[in-house]
């Protein structure tokens, strides 16, 4: 089953349940979140880590010390030993967004900003650039950040990051719904978009049908409180 969880609400964040999940993770991973300079940016890659290490203790029955991750090739981050879960994070402004399921999955959650449109030329397909400036002006900017997430949610379950061109491979709209299309990748992909809030896009990716109806919104204070709660009580 998939999962998608969504985590704001950073700024109710106490630095103490910051230091403390902190505190509870591998030597690495601290010193990974402490080179960011900036505390919102700390902030995000704490919570991207929680979560990810709260669902798969709760998904696959293991005490956080038995949790061990390795990287593919590319650099996409796994679970090891373990066929059943796989994830991915993103991470944007106000929101983590974290996608589980027993599958390669990809999700991206982006702020909508204002943005040169030129850009597309550049990273869409024929297609998508024909199809995003075909659209009234004031519809350019919403349907850009629809591709974009769609497009970045795909590269990221491939799992081959950008030695995937962006140009390679397209999402078309018909009814109200994206689909994929790509003259190199036989794989039925299928994606889902998930609205936030009225200031960013969402969207997940997988390889099968079987995507979340909607995010399980989480508190961030409330989840790193429930994270440390469980890894200590591993440890009892």
């Amino acid at each position: 089953m998939q999962e998608i969880i969504a985590v704001t609400s950073f700024s109710n964040m106490d630095d103490k349940w910051f230091e403390q999940s902190l505190q509870l993770l591998p030597a690495d991973k601290q010193q990974k979140i402490s080179r960011y300079m900036r505390k919102p940016d700390q902030l995000r890659a704490l919570i991207g880590e929680v979560t990810v290490r709260l669902y798969a203790m709760s998904r696959t029955g293991r005490s956080h010390e038995q949790l061990h991750f390795d990287t593919n090739t590319y650099g996409k981050p796994f679970l090891r030993d373990t066929s059943s879960f796989s994830y991915n994070v993103s991470h944007s402004g106000d929101w983590v967004v974290c996608a589980i399921d027993e599958t390669e999955v990809g999700v991206d959650v982006e702020h909508i900003q204002p943005i040169d449109l030129a850009i597309a030329e550049r990273f869409f397909s024929k297609e998508e650039v024909h199809n995003l400036f075909a659209l009234p002006e004031h519809e350019r900017q919403s349907y850009f950040f629809d591709l974009w997430t769609l497009k970045e949610s795909y590269i990221k379950a491939v799992g081959k990051g950008l030695s995937i061109p962006l140009n390679s491979f397209s999402f078309k709209r018909a009814d109200g719904q994206f689909t994929f299309h790509s003259d190199t990748d036989p794989t039925p992909w299928y994606v889902k978009q998930y609205q936030l809030d009225s200031q960013y896009k969402s969207a997940v990716c997988a390889g099968h049908n079987h995507l979340a109806d909607e995010p399980i919104k989480r508190d961030a204070a409330e989840l790193c409180e429930e994270f440390i709660h469980k890894v200590t009580l591993c440890k009892l």
